[in-house]
């Protein structure tokens, strides 16, 4: 790319002659394709993932939005799935067989954790979890290690993975790296360019943006992995929808904008949460005094609304979270609201956790700061009071 990012991600694709002057690409809808004759319906049997040949492979806009996506990953290819997760579980099974072993860092997104336990076993695939930390990383690899999947930051306490120590150590075994990169999207880190094999990013969250559409991004340099993971993706009934693909062109107009105001107001909501005494533990990025916050520095670009903390146990939780109005109860992220998940009891949060504390994550939205603030300010007062 050569225009800076937020002219490209608004101008970039848009070819108004080819759709009667439309600003915006038409969404193309099949399930049936029409060939012309049995020799251009063979060519596309040959070729069926890149050319249009069934409606639940690909349409032109799916496969459009595809390369427009391995364009912002400077990737040779990238698979689009129905799902953040999707992408992560088609690729596991697209990669893995009998006997294989995956080693996962333990800050996972918790479906993961869940996934690789209980699927991936009955296949007969087993799955060990790893801390931060290059050395227990290295004594955990073994001949029967195929891929190492890392999440960083991690989507709850934020933990910050060397990666390339990371790849260099993986190259040497020849096994396969996969980055889940949602937390930064493309324009924070590009995996790839660190020596990541394959980087997944779940659309549904930033990219998207409004919390009504999900869909996954595979990115890689590998056409025969890529084959393998289409492939996979095509026998498991997975089906991209043009509207997703559509709604997620739409999402990456305003993306940088997005991003960069959430990330703005999430420091004035720090700065507040950083003057409450009961607040007892703030885990946020930019924050000097984060034990990650050099790497996450070294490999990310842009922070993003995302905020983790504790408050001291003196009531019940439902006194401080019930009396939240702008900061509504919910999972994922990414949207335009303003959300707050109460994750004391959740796996990933074990080392977090203190008998005499409630522990937090919000997503801060785009609302006014102040609002926020004043939500916020109205809430502890009911749970101290």
């Amino acid at each position: 790319m050569g225009k800076k990012i937020r002219t490209e991600t608004i101008h970039f694709g848009v070819e108004p002659e080819s759709h009667f002057g439309s600003i915006s690409d038409p969404i193309y809808k099949n399930s049936t394709l029409i060939f012309q004759n049995y020799k251009s319906f063979l060519n596309a049997k040959k070729d069926k993932f890149n050319v249009p040949y069934y409606g639940r492979i690909s349409t032109y806009t799916t496969r459009r939005f595809e390369k427009l996506c391995s364009k912002l990953y400077n990737a040779k290819k990238v698979v689009v799935t129905s799902s953040g997760l999707s992408a992560i579980t088609i690729t596991f099974l697209a990669l893995l067989k009998k006997n294989d072993e995956i080693l996962i860092s333990e800050n996972c997104y918790e479906p993961v954790y869940n996934f690789a336990t209980n699927e991936l076993k009955k296949f007969g695939i087993k799955s060990n979890f790893f801390s931060n930390n290059i050395k227990e990383i290295s004594k955990s690899v073994n001949s029967k290690t195929k891929i190492l999947y890392i999440e960083s930051p991690g989507s709850l306490n934020y933990e910050v993975l060397e990666i390339k120590e990371i790849v260099k150590l993986c190259k040497k075994k020849g096994i396969i790296t996969i980055m889940d990169n949602t937390w930064s999207t493309f324009l924070g880190c590009n995996p790839l360019e660190i020596g990541v094999n394959i980087a997944i990013e779940s659309l549904t969250k930033y990219f998207s943006g409004h919390s009504d559409n999900f869909l996954g991004l595979i990115a890689l340099n590998s056409p025969k992995l890529s084959k393998t993971i289409k492939t996979t993706a095509v026998r498991l009934g997975d089906y991209v929808s043009s509207e997703s693909c559509f709604h997620a062109s739409k999402g990456l107009k305003t993306l940088k904008l997005r991003i960069e105001k959430h990330s703005e107001n999430a420091e004035k909501v720090f700065k507040y949460l950083k003057s409450k005494k009961i607040v007892k533990e703030i885990l946020y990025l930019p924050d000097p005094r984060n034990k990650f916050h050099t790497l996450w520095k070294k490999y990310h670009k842009l922070n993003n609304g995302l905020i983790t903390f504790s408050i001291q146990k003196k009531k019940n939780i439902n006194l401080f979270i019930d009396k939240l109005n702008l900061f509504k109860i919910g999972f994922s992220w990414g949207g335009y609201e303003s959300l707050i998940l109460p994750i004391e009891n959740l796996k990933v949060t074990k080392k977090m956790s203190k008998k005499n504390e409630y522990w937090f994550r919000i997503h801060v939205g785009l609302e006014s700061y102040s609002d926020l603030i004043n939500d916020l300010e109205k809430a502890f007062r009911n749970y101290e009071n």
